[in-house]
């Protein structure tokens, strides 16, 4: 694999590293398109019934994960030297998402592990959170992802 300087490698991660972005809100329309195709449940179609019983119409926890994952795909993954991701070791939608709230986003780095049989790449875990307007987590999810090192490991 060639060096790109214009690319973050592994050895450029550090457990504790801290990477804010923010998410465009959704709006009530946004969320009852998505429902329609995604997840046609009715606290995401029906505002009376989702007011009832959530007090407002809520996003799909589907259309929230996409939501809080859009600005660190586009801001941040694209400057990585992603080889791809792994999966999810955790996954939680603490509360609701509900229209017009922006939230905050937080990607924080738990560990940077070089592979021991492939010198030319590592896992890198992080966690990734994201707050509403109140400052009360929504979502979390902890995941790892494969990334190359600079020259195969020996720079």
């Amino acid at each position: 694999m060639k060096y790109d300087d214009n690319l973050k490698y592994l050895d450029d991660f550090q457990a504790g590293d801290v990477f804010r972005f923010r998410s465009d809100p959704m709006s009530a329309e946004s969320i009852k398109a998505f429902a329609n195709e995604w997840d046609p449940q009715r606290l995401h179609t029906d505002e009376a019934y989702a007011t009832e019983i959530h007090g407002s119409l809520i996003a799909s926890g589907f259309q929230t994960l996409l939501e809080v994952f859009k600005p660190m795909m586009s801001d941040f993954m694209v400057g990585i030297a992603n080889i791809g991701g792994i999966g999810f070791d955790t996954l939680r939608w603490v509360r609701p998402v509900r229209p017009d709230e922006a939230l905050d986003i937080e990607l924080t780095v738990n560990s940077v592990k070089p592979s021991a049989s492939k010198p030319d790449r590592g896992v890198l875990h992080y966690t990734l959170s994201a707050k509403n307007p109140k400052g009360e987590v929504v979502f979390t999810t902890d995941a790892p992802m494969m990334i190359q090192r600079k020259q195969n490991g020996t720079d």
